[in-house]
């Protein structure tokens, strides 16, 4: 018979090790805690010994990391620490803020120490503080190179890529003026004007993104300008949906026929009249895009614009879901309530990105004379004032 005595930081190491030794047959006698550390006494042979001390079960993963917060204090943690960052890098990708969020809420449930939960959120300070570059925005001075200045400044990392060539061979300065120029012309339509030759003008959009102000404003600038006085300032609804008494007060202001239209309606009076046509339509994507395509091919896409109203202040993902919902319909796109919040640089990227051009500007404020044309130079200079300082 073979009696051994091993420690270790706690039982699942101790019982590797007698394991390793002496055979998976090996019978534990005795198991204590001694100095912070587990130590056991195990044989590889059932003779001559007495009734067996209970052994001590091996714990689940929760109750090990409990243990070796008790058993090994900081340097169980640290092996805690290291494995559970192998696992998620392993099983997740690089989720360093997940995974660190895991580890508080370990800790907090097994120890109160304050100063371990200090130094994991210092850690996460430091990781949230990173960033990787490409090769090309490696310089001897990082902070100045065009691509992280323009990441600071707000732009998506996406972006940066895609318009990457416009900077190539350029000092930093001239290559965040050449990215500027180049975002600020994918962001804006590239025949903002092309509205006021249109007969007929649908104004889309989700509620609240200020399209019956928009479209009251496009027929006021109609009028105001003289290029039509035979002009219906019309509002088309959708199934279920409530019309929209709002219009009809709009078009008493501007001494202007009005009328109102279920969805389904729009194709057949659009053909009964010979008048210019501003539709407010609040009606569901799929009707809206049904309807609007009928009224194409009948009258031919260079006489029906279609202009869809996103506010100003909206976010990249807000703005993004909402150029999806009518994309195949290319609309030209109107920054809206511009008086209340203006778009930033990580906006703009998504402009760019998914959007298919913005033509118009306005705020909420006056009718007359509120809305402006999107132009590439006046956008330009706005992000090379505001955004890549």
């Amino acid at each position: 018979m073979t009696t051994i005595t091993v420690t270790a930081a706690d039982t699942a190491q101790a019982m590797d090790k007698i394991v390793e030794r002496l055979g998976e047959d090996a019978l534990i006698l005795e198991t204590v805690k001694r100095n912070g550390r587990i130590e056991m006494i195990a044989t590889d042979s059932s003779d001559d010994t007495t009734e067996p001390q209970p052994v001590m079960s091996q714990p689940d993963s929760a109750q090990r990391g409990q243990l070796d917060l008790e058993v090994g204090g900081g340097s169980g943690f640290t092996d805690l620490f290291d494995q559970q960052m192998i696992n998620k890098v392993r099983d997740r990708g690089a989720g360093s803020a997940s995974t660190l969020d895991h580890l508080v809420e370990r800790a907090m449930d097994a120890s109160n120490n304050l100063d371990m939960l200090t130094e994991l959120r210092s850690i996460r300070q430091m990781l949230d503080g990173m960033m990787i570059t490409r090769p090309e925005g490696l310089d001897v001075t990082l902070g100045h190179a065009a691509p992280v200045r323009l990441h600071q400044a707000g732009f998506s990392s996406r972006a940066i890529q895609q318009l990457h060539h416009h900077m190539v061979g350029l000092d930093d300065d001239e290559a965040v003026a050449a990215f500027i120029n180049a975002l600020a012309k994918r962001v804006v339509h590239r025949d903002a004007e092309s509205v006021f030759d249109s007969r007929v003008v649908f104004v889309v959009g989700s509620s609240g993104t200020g399209k019956t102000t928009l479209a009251t404003k496009i027929a006021a600038y109609f009028k105001e300008h003289g290029i039509s006085e035979r002009m219906m300032l019309t509002a088309a609804t959708g199934p279920g949906i409530s019309a929209n008494e709002d219009i009809k007060s709009y078009a008493r202001l501007l001494n202007m026929r009005t009328m109102q239209l279920g969805i389904g309606e729009v194709p057949t009076a659009i053909m009964e009249t010979s008048n210019r046509l501003i539709i407010d339509v609040n009606a569901s994507p799929e009707d809206t895009d049904a309807a609007i395509r009928q009224v194409i091919q009948r009258l031919g896409s260079s006489k029906v614009t279609v202009v869809q109203a996103i506010p100003g202040g909206s976010s990249a993902t807000m703005i993004g879901h909402q150029c999806r919902l009518h994309h195949r319909l290319k609309p030209m796109i109107a920054l809206t309530k511009l008086d209340e919040c203006e778009a930033m640089p990580a906006e703009l990227s998504a402009l760019a990105l998914e959007g298919t051009g913005v033509g118009l500007l306005t705020g909420t404020k006056s009718i007359v004379g509120g809305i402006a044309i999107a132009t590439r130079p006046i956008l330009a200079q706005y992000l090379q004032e505001n955004a890549a300082k």
